[in-house]
């Protein structure tokens, strides 16, 4: 072999050497720089609700900030509770390295998020608590105090009492638990109310209507209604308006869409307890991003709500509650 040929062979060679090298250190270098995969299980994909279309844009603004990619899916409809547990098992089954989840029940999910965590995933709960201690954190409103101000704010509305109603979402779900609990606690330290009940509309507006029509048909003193989240709230405030009775039925209810709002201002609803879902989207993701960074967690972090009324809905930081800034979320 010439020296010409002998160099061409040599270099080849280390070519090879040098490649074969790389491939094994990159093989066996650990993938810190490696996207976490992250899924969220919301309790609605239908862009009907626009709480979940909030929580999801403050999801893909941390998603921007820490530069992941999450999927977010579940159920068209949050009552579809046998759905979400379906859409969480196969979550599951794919071994994400962390879920986000916000449970439809607090029972029926607490199997699978103890599955989850078995299977060595990082898990995150929003908005609805599960039964047990598998959720590393709990980001959330307040419910209990939340529920609170919404009684306290139907008290002082009706300070001489009278007939009240509250008609809630989905009867197994933990802010529907919490809410009712918080209401009736601020409800009964005015002592003064005749409660006729909870009814619970399954999270449609159809049957929260009919709730509400039933009502005022049924009790022609009824004096207020207590709506626990925004399609309950929507179902009243638009059957209080069909029947002419928003001089004489208060409404107090919760979140903030814009039908809700548009009520608020013709004084059909009263009060408003809204809550901040892009503060939740955003905070469980950047407290999941935390987690698979093996940072401390808080077990429960409390997003905030705040009670809106005509008197101060104008104002600048309530305006800004009111009409968040949120692309149309993935």
């Amino acid at each position: 072999m010439n020296i010409r040929k002998s160099v061409v062979v040599s270099i080849v060679i280390v070519g090879l050497a040098a490649v074969i090298t790389v491939v094994i250190a990159r093989s066996l270098a650990p993938a810190h720089d490696a996207s976490p995969d992250i899924v969220v299980v919301v309790k609605a994909m239908s862009p009907d609700m626009e709480f979940w279309q909030i929580v999801r844009a403050g999801i893909d603004t941390a998603a921007r900030e820490f530069g992941v990619e999450p999927r977010v899916t579940g159920p068209w409809l949050e009552r579809d509770i046998a759905d979400q547990i379906r859409v969480l098992n196969e979550v599951i089954d794919e071994g994400p390295d962390g879920i986000i989840l916000a449970a439809s029940d607090y029972e029926a999910l607490a199997p699978y998020a103890d599955r989850a965590v078995a299977a060595g995933i990082a898990l995150v709960t929003i908005d609805s608590a599960v039964a047990g201690d598998s959720s590393e954190s709990f980001i959330a409103t307040d419910n209990l105090r939340a529920g609170e101000r919404a009684g306290e704010a139907m008290a002082s509305l009706l300070p001489d009492g009278g007939k009240i109603a509250i008609v809630s979402h989905i009867e197994e779900v933990a802010t529907s638990i919490d809410r009712e609990f918080g209401a009736l606690r601020a409800l009964a330290a005015a002592g003064n109310f005749n409660f006729l009940g909870t009814f619970f509309s399954e999270n449609t507006l159809e049957i929260a209507y009919a709730h509400a029509q039933r009502l005022m048909s049924e009790h022609p003193d009824l004096a207020g209604i207590i709506g626990l989240n925004e399609t309950s709230t929507v179902g009243i405030a638009r059957a209080v308006h069909d029947a002419g009775r928003a001089s004489t039925v208060r409404v107090v209810g919760f979140d903030s869409s814009q039908e809700e709002i548009a009520f608020l201002e013709q004084d059909v609803i009263q009060a408003l307890v809204v809550q901040k879902p892009f503060n939740m989207g955003y905070l469980s993701l950047r407290t999941l991003a935390d987690l698979l960074q093996g940072r401390g967690v808080e077990r429960f972090i409390d997003t905030g709500s705040e009670l809106v009324t005509r008197e101060n809905m104008y104002d600048p930081e309530i305006q800004q509650l009111l009409f968040p800034f949120f692309g149309m979320a993935r």
